[in-house]
């Protein structure tokens, strides 16, 4: 049996407006009341910012999930004060494990440089507290370089047809 607006006009527990051009005019009035109007504006928008804010904390969980662990750190080797790197600079070189995912890097003070690990080509992006400083695409083997120096504390975060994960923060 289908419904018909006429049909609910004869049915006097199902509505109370006689036809649909009586709601309309009641909604019109109603939406026409600045204070309602207000309050449905406000409601909405409460419940948009905390919808959002629940997307991008849970977008946040995830990349933590994805953290990398330090496996290794050249300063905390029992290694002679003044070791240098090839390049005479002195350096400190971090590995990162996770899941199938990794990254080694050597860090000195102009530069940051380092390869994904497996081997694999991806995306690098150096960020601080602030926010994204630099992105940059490896090559075929996932080497990345940054010729930059931020100021305060960083981590990186690496995208590969792996997966996305992150390193620490660490100090710079």
């Amino acid at each position: 049996m289908s419904w018909h607006s006429d049909d609910r006009a004869h049915t006097p527990d199902r509505t109370p407006w006689a036809d649909d051009e009586a709601l309309g005019a009641e909604l019109v009035s109603a939406l026409a009341e600045r204070e309602t109007y207000d309050r449905v504006v406000a409601s909405a928008d409460v419940a948009f910012r905390a919808h959002r804010g629940m997307i991008d904390a849970r977008a946040g969980l995830e990349m933590d999930l994805l953290l990398l662990e330090l496996v290794y750190d050249s300063t905390a080797l029992d290694a002679p004060v003044g070791v240098r790197d090839r390049s005479g600079g002195t350096s400190r070189t971090l590995v990162f494990e996770g899941h199938g995912l990794g990254v080694e890097v050597e860090v000195e003070s102009s530069s940051i440089e380092g390869q994904l690990l497996p081997a694999t080509p991806g995306r690098v992006s150096l960020r601080t507290p602030d926010g994204v400083v630099a992105t940059i695409d490896t090559d075929d083997v996932g080497y990345f370089r940054f010729d930059v120096h931020p100021e305060g504390p960083l981590r990186l975060e690496c995208s590969s047809e792996g997966g996305t994960c992150l390193t620490q923060w660490l100090p710079y």
